[in-house]
Parts: C-alpha cells; structure tokens; sequence
C-alpha cells in the first residue's frame, strides 16, 4: 500500500522515480509508514490474514513492479482505498466479476509496472520517439474469465486536448503500433480482441479468449479518440505538464527476438500488458511461480534466398538431357533407365551437384531450421529444401553406389530409385507445404540451445545479439539420414524384385 502512493490520483507516472522506490528490498526498516492511516494500514493486515499475494522490488529480468493478487472484491478494494487512478473499463471489468463470481471462478491481478511508450517526433515519419512510463493494469488469472467491456461515453466520457488543424497524427506509425487492439479509436487498425484459444489449454474449455486494450496517453490522461480534429482525453483527466511534451503516447509491445547464429531474427511481438495466473510450489516455497498468459505476434526478417538448389536441379536435367542426345546420336540401343543410369553414376558430376547442395545446406542449416521451429518458411525457402532434398539424395545415393573402373549398373535399383524420386520429391515439398505457417516447436525444445550474450558461449555466438539459438543437429544431416533409409527401401525393393525375377525363371 506504501508503494502505490507513488502512483495515487495519476494514470501514469514516472519511470526512474518508481524503479528506486520499488527496488528496495522488502525489509520493514528500510520504510517508512507514517503517511498510511490507520484505516489503511488495518486493511492492509486484513488482506494479508486473506492471503493476498503482493509482490514488489526488483524480479528476475531486473524490472521492478508492484503486483498485487487476490479476488475481484480484494483488487476493487485496494484500488479505492489507495486511489488509484485506473481505467474505467478495468474497474467495469472488476465490478462485473464481483455480480458474477460464481460463472467462472478465478483469482485477479493488479500490475503497476513499467512499459515503453512510442510518440511521434517528425511528421508523416515512422520513426517514433520513445519513453519508459509506469501505468497499471488488472487482468483475470483464466483469460476467458475476464467480462468484455468495451470504452463507451456512459462509461467515461471525452474532451478536446489537443487540436491539430486537421492533422491526424497515427495517419503514419511503426508497423509494431498496428499488431495488437488499442482502447482508443483512430485511424490505426481495427484489431479483434478475441482470439481462438485451444480448449485444451484454458480452464473452462474455451474456444476464444478476450485480450486486454493497449492504451495511450496525452498529457498522463487516458486518450478516447485520435482523428483529424485532435486529441481527446478523458473528461476526468486534467494534463499534467511533465507528459505534455511528449505529446502523444502510445503503448508499444514488447520484441522478443529469436535470432540464429548466422544474425536472422524471429521478431515475436507481445502484448506487453503481461498476464499470468500465480502458483507456489511446495518444494520450493520462498518462490512464486508464474503461467503466462501471452498474446504474440510474429514475423521474420527478410533475407535473400539463394537459388542454388534450383541452379542445381537445372544442371541435373541438362546433364540428363545431354547424356541422352550423346547415347542416342550414336543409336545405342539400350533401355531408357539404362541411358539415366550411366550418366548417374559419373562420379565426377555427382561430386559437383553434391557439393554445391552441401555447402547451400550447411551455410542455410539454422535459416531453415528456424523458420520451422517457428512457422516462418517462405515459399522461396520451401521450394530451396525441395530440390535441396532432391539433389542431395539422389547424388549422395549415386556416389554411394558407384564403383571405380567399369561401371556396372544395377537397373533395378536404378530404376527404383528414379520412380521413388519423383514421388519423395511431391512428398517432401506437399510436407513442407502443409506445415508452412505451424510452428514445430520440438525442434527449439529437443534440438536446440537458447543462449544468451551473457553468458560464455552466447558470447562467443551471438554476435551484437542478446540471445540466440543454437542448434545440435543441422539440415544436411537430417537429409542425410532420411537420404539413406530411402536408398535402403529402394535396395529392399530392387532386391525383393530380383529374387521374383530369378524364381520366375526357374520356373519356367
């Protein structure tokens, strides 16, 4: 209760301030209570003889923070008796589970923290300014418990704070500032609160759940509307002059990069009005144990993708091509599939397509890997691992069967193998095809190491990153392995055919 003095009768409030004050450690002495009245300091032991969990100083990724978890009726409770200053719709949100606590049963949180805020410097310019400020926010343990408020003029109403002549000033922002709902309406994107859930995953069975508003601030008063004519602020709000020259603030999400060793980032996106539902393990009962509640969007870097795969298959066909033209000039008269298998088997065309492909894998291993791991692949990207996979197997397997002085071919298996080609081929890239946009996150939970610069080896792999992703096993030797357990099908194949073969002429 000491502490949200610090945020009394303001929206918003200070960064630096707030982070001394809220990073001392929880010692009583290092305190002082005598601006508490008794009627609050009696509350304040109420709550604790209750259970409250209230947390403060600074946590494990250095932010200090102010959380306070309890019931719906305990949060509305502090937040009056502390005069707070919070949003209309979260105190709405709050007086709706008091009426209706009994149709889905949850604990709630109140967070006052500090978040970065984004402002226009320079007009019809997407290089916003930034600044960090604390503002508060309550949410529902179960993210489908929270009620669907929506800001309307009975709820709070609105006033004229700034007019800009007819200048809308989110005509133009950073595209980060167009990924998730805010409270406010403008010209930014209209982006749905709801979002689908798997009912697997969320208390009730819910298919669908209700993300909270980012919000914005002009002068440390909540913003309504942003448009042509101006500005508007709530109508309770009077501005200070400390946050009038930042003008207009809006909430930014929060970057959490995934990035390989090679310097390509998955840029995740959160909403960073961060939820969690609170847990103690038994085994370790000086600690609080958080689940998150997140709601993310992603997108990748752009980065050129080599054609070579694609230059590689070329070669292959015109190789192919060339073969046939040089046996047929000469009207040799052999079977197709003997035609193919001669010119598969010249070692030193093998050795090029197959070096090529393997330095094209090796130096794009984490690329791939990371764009699979996260749903991110381009079409680009699938059809470069289609005919990766492709070249790769067919000239590994070649070399593999081929033999120094006079060759001798082995049509069956040849011609196994050229039928399964083609068909592995379709596979591969109707596989990759089908899971384009689903993350398999397997590959970053079982073959893979998130490093971080801080630590000796993120030093040494990450670059100018902050963390990075390591990978234990890279593409050519998935490719590789898979490569030879198909050969070994073809061989099964060739060999089951030989053997009908040979008893047919038995036989006979």
């Amino acid at each position: 209760m000491l502490k949200h003095k610090l945020i009394e009768n303001v929206a918003i409030t200070s960064a630096p301030p707030f982070f001394t004050f809220t990073s001392l450690a929880p010692n009583v002495s290092l305190y002082d209570f005598s601006s508490l009245s008794d009627e609050v300091l009696a509350f304040s032991e109420a709550l604790d003889a209750n259970g409250t969990l209230c947390q403060s100083s600074k946590n494990e990724w250095g932010t200090s923070l102010i959380v306070v978890t309890g019931t719906a009726q305990e949060l509305l409770s502090i937040i009056n008796m502390a005069k707070l200053n919070l949003s209309p719709q979260m105190v709405r949100e709050l007086e709706l589970a008091i009426e209706h606590a009994d149709e889905c049963v949850t604990g709630w949180t109140m967070m006052s923290v500090v978040r970065l805020f984004q402002y226009p410097i320079a007009r019809d310019s997407k290089e916003f300014g930034q600044v960090p400020a604390v503002d508060t926010h309550v949410f529902p343990d179960y993210t489908e418990c929270r009620p669907v408020v929506e800001i309307t003029d009975e709820l709070v109403g609105s006033k004229l704070a700034l007019d800009t002549e007819g200048r809308d000033l989110l005509e133009v922002v950073p595209d980060q500032l167009k990924l998730f709902p805010y409270s406010f309406t403008s010209s930014l994107p209209q982006i749905s609160r709801s979002a689908p859930a798997d009912k697997s995953k969320t208390k009730n069975g819910a298919t669908t759940v209700v993300q909270s508003y980012f919000r914005a601030y002009y002068g440390g008063c909540r913003v309504r509307a942003v448009n042509t004519t101006g500005v508007f602020i709530e109508d309770t709000c009077e501005g200070s002059k400390h946050w009038l020259s930042y003008g207009l603030m809006v909430h930014s999400p929060d970057d959490i990069p995934l990035c390989s060793t090679g310097d390509v980032c998955i840029h995740n996106f959160f909403n960073s009005l961060w939820e969690w539902e609170h847990y103690i393990d038994p085994n370790v009962p000086n600690r609080v144990g958080i689940n998150l509640n997140t709601f993310r969007s992603r997108y990748a870097d752009r980065v050129s993708i080599s054609i070579l795969p694609g230059l590689v298959v070329a070669q292959m066909l015109a190789s192919r091509i060339i073969s046939l033209y040089q046996v047929m000039s000469h009207k040799r008269s052999v079977l197709l599939t003997q035609i193919w298998a001669y010119r598969c088997q010249n070692g030193v065309m093998q050795v090029i397509y197959l070096a090529q492909v393997m330095y094209h894998l090796i130096y794009n291993s984490d690329l791939y890997l990371l764009g699979l791991a996260t749903g991110t692949l381009t079409t680009a990207s699938i059809a470069n691992l289609t005919c990766s996979f492709f070249a790769f197997s067919y000239s590994f397997i070649n070399l593999v069967k081929a033999r120094s002085g006079d060759q001798r071919l082995d049509r069956r298996f040849r011609l196994t193998w050229e039928v399964m080609q083609v068909a592995i081929t379709l596979c591969v890239g109707s596989v990759l095809r089908s899971i384009q946009h689903t993350p398999i996150g397997s590959i970053l939970s079982q073959n893979a190491e998130i490093l971080r610069k801080t630590s000796a080896r993120g030093a040494k792999y990450c670059g100018l990153n902050d963390a990075c992703v390591l990978f234990t096993i890279n593409i050519p030797t998935v490719v590789s392995l898979l490569s030879v357990a198909l050969a070994l099908v073809a061989s099964l194949i060739a060999y089951g055919d030989r053997k009908s073969a040979i008893q047919l002429k038995l036989g006979i």
